[in-house]
């Protein structure tokens, strides 16, 4: 709420006297810097405004008023006198204007949100059918992180794209997507309270590292600072690699320093791969090192201790920081929107949302397992009676008001066991696109002799790694078939689409979202924990750590400790779940690897960005069990193949938007 401005005796104050409380609200908390003209302005402001109470929380609430309309009018991080002026002559008018209606309304006392809440309720009517929506990378706004103002530029996409990059571009647009990132993540921790600046501690002992996974009340330090401070302990935040010698190295925004893990000891909850951004403590020698004869390399070598990821930031916290962006662009009716200006949604429409979203808990989406290879009579077995227990349900519910009929069978691919191969001979081509059709076509024909799933459900296709057209040239290899992936094409499955009324047939990429009113849903298909399993950093430490001490112990001594562990306990497949989540959501991406190890199209890279961190991501790896974990508030769960190998379970997930609640489901047949 605005402070509203009282008549109080003015004093004369020194911008000295208001420097540390500019710099703890404005700089350490916002991320703004403040000139020393814009100081002296700001002093003459806050005496005459507030008097001998330029101290108090009124006046620092003024502060956070400023550091709020500076942000969203995108003005940048320096503030300047003419800008601050400005600013505050717009938060003077909306406080005149809201006395003014506190004097005709004295018998409600309403604040600047409510009026804007209720302007916007009053003017949009909202239907959830609005904001149930179905975005592919193409259709999804693109988005850029501008390191200078601290904020992302979101813009409306005049044109479709070419689904395949040029390699001048993709080269150009590499280096831009890890800058891009890297200055994401650092903005990040410059928000998180365990990396600012402090006096009283230095570097954290390893015990709190192991303990919690980041390193405590550390200042991150740039690799070119670290230039003439030999023997001196530091933290360092920047990109794993390898350089040509085949040693690891770590670059940051300034330098890059070669690392030495001999003794280095990483924190287990997470995974570390090269292309991953990390923060290591240790200590700089500038005699160490393979590469001291680069000419422009600043020489030396980092004596690790410790390893860490970035630690995530939760999605409300981090919507805050950047204005409630529109990042799917789903509200631009409700905020008028000007050529390429960031469409930000207004608090209270986003709690309007959020009621609407509690009222409907008959909603449900469902989520079939992955592989679904329609040529496989098994697949098909297990669909039919899927298909038919949920025909019997919808009928069972009709004329119920409180019907649980799904809105949306969402369907991973690949939808053949075999790839679409091009081939050297027209014939043969024609005969793998004939196969590929028909597959989709008997589909289509099971689909048909269930009318009510038909007529009610929407039905979303997401391709996976056989599906054309680029199985025609990856040959279902996950590391050429290019991300995001394009949807299957039309030509397909237009039998399908005939079936269907009108708009229930998606045709979705990989990765695609889902906006349901207040809630942002990732859906994503790849063998992400056999990739995180298999370019892990291994520390000589690591294989001392796979001996347990217990195994060589006495009985008594041995039972004893199986007795102090018995709560401790956690199953494998629980912890490799939890590594692999943390690791994703703490890159604040779908592909936190080297290029090299999966193709990406640069052109979409903002389709892959998981931050700020959406509310669900639902992956479909194939090469892991199921699971539903939940990091820094965002539920992450995996669907296996929906027909194991040798098995007759068919498997599927419910989720419950209301409740945001998982029931993972079996059904034999």
């Amino acid at each position: 709420m605005i402070t509203q401005r009282k008549p109080t005796l003015p004093i004369k104050l020194q911008p000295s006297n208001l420097r540390p409380i500019v710099f703890r609200t404005l700089t350490k908390k916002h991320g703004l810097n403040i000139n020393s003209e814009a100081l002296a302005v700001l002093t003459d402001i806050i005496g005459q405004k507030f008097g001998f109470a330029w101290k108090s929380t009124q006046s620092q609430q003024f502060l956070e008023e400023i550091a709020k309309y500076w942000k969203l009018e995108d003005r940048g991080i320096f503030i300047d006198s003419n800008g601050l002026k400005h600013v505050i002559k717009d938060i003077y008018r909306k406080e005149d204007a809201i006395n003014m209606q506190k004097a005709t309304r004295s018998d409600t006392i309403v604040d600047d949100d409510d009026n804007n809440s209720n302007s916007i309720e009053d003017e949009v009517e909202i239907q959830w059918e609005d904001y149930f929506k179905f975005i592919s990378p193409n259709e999804q706004p693109p988005s850029r992180f501008d390191k200078t103002r601290k904020q992302f530029i979101v813009s409306i996409r005049k044109e479709k794209l070419p689904i395949l990059a040029s390699l001048s571009l993709n080269a150009r647009a590499c280096v831009e997507s890890k800058n891009n990132q890297y200055h994401l993540i650092m903005d990040r921790l410059s928000r998180n309270e365990n990396f600012q600046k402090s006096s009283m501690t230095s570097i954290s002992n390893l015990s709190a590292l192991a303990k919690d996974g980041v390193i405590l009340h550390n200042e991150i330090t740039l690799i070119k600072n670290m230039l003439g401070r030999d023997g001196q302990k530091f933290l360092l935040f920047g990109l794993l690699s390898k350089n040509s010698s085949g040693e690891f190295i770590l670059e940051d925004s300034t330098d890059h320093i070669e690392l030495n893990l001999s003794q280095a000891l990483k924190n287990q909850s997470s995974f570390y791969c090269a292309g991953m951004f990390i923060l290591v403590e240790g200590i700089y020698s500038a005699s160490g090192g393979k590469s001291n004869q680069n000419q422009d390399y600043m020489g030396g070598c980092f004596y690790v201790s410790n390893i860490a990821n970035p630690p995530a930031e939760r999605r409300d916290k981090s919507l805050e920081a950047y204005g409630l962006v529109d990042f799917l662009g789903v509200h631009r009716h409700v905020v008028p929107f000007n050529g390429d200006k960031t469409v930000k949604i207004p608090k209270q429409y986003k709690k309007k949302l959020v009621q609407i979203e509690k009222s409907l808990s008959n909603h449900k989406l469902i989520f079939l397992g992955s592989d679904l290879h329609f040529d496989s009579p098994r697949v098909i077995e297990g669909l039919r009676k899927f298909l038919h227990k949920l025909e019997n349900s919808i009928i069972e519910d009709e004329g119920g008001s409180e019907s649980m009929t799904p809105l949306a069978l969402v369907l991973s691919g690949p939808f053949s066991s075999k790839p679409l191969a091009s081939s050297n001979t027209s014939v043969t081509g024609v005969t793998n696109s004939e196969m590929f059709k028909s597959n989709f076509d008997q589909f289509t024909n099971l689909l048909g002799t269930f009318p009510n799933v038909v007529h009610t459900c929407k039905i979303v296709l997401v391709p996976g790694e056989n599906d054309p057209w680029q199985s025609t040239h990856s040959l279902g290899s996950f590391r050429f078939n290019a991300l995001p992936q394009a949807s299957i094409p039309r030509v397909f499955v237009n039998r399908l689409e005939k079936l269907l009324p009108r708009g229930n047939l998606i045709l979705a990429w990989n990765p695609t979202r889902i906006n349901y009113l207040s809630q942002e849903i990732v859906i994503f298909k790849d063998n992400l924990m056999n990739r995180f399993k298999r370019n892990d950093l291994l520390l000589p430490h690591d294989l001392e750590m796979e001996k347990d001490p217990i195994e060589e112990m006495g009985d008594k001594e041995r039972i004893d400790q199986l007795i102090q562990r018995k709560d401790e306990h956690i199953s494998n497949k629980i912890k490799q779940a939890r590594k692999l989540v943390k690791a994703l959501l703490d890159q604040g991406t779908l592909q936190p690897f080297e290029n090299s190890l999966r193709s990406i199209n640069l052109q979409y890279d903002y389709s892959l960005r998981i931050e700020p961190s959406p509310n669900v991501i639902i992956l479909n790896d194939a090469s892991f069990d199921n699971f539903e974990v939940t990091y820094q508030g965002c539920k992450v769960v995996n669907l296996t193949k929906a027909v194991a190998e040798g098995a007759r379970k068919f498997n599927y997930l419910e989720y419950y938007p209301s409740f945001k609640k998982f029931e993972f489901k079996n059904l034999y047949f």
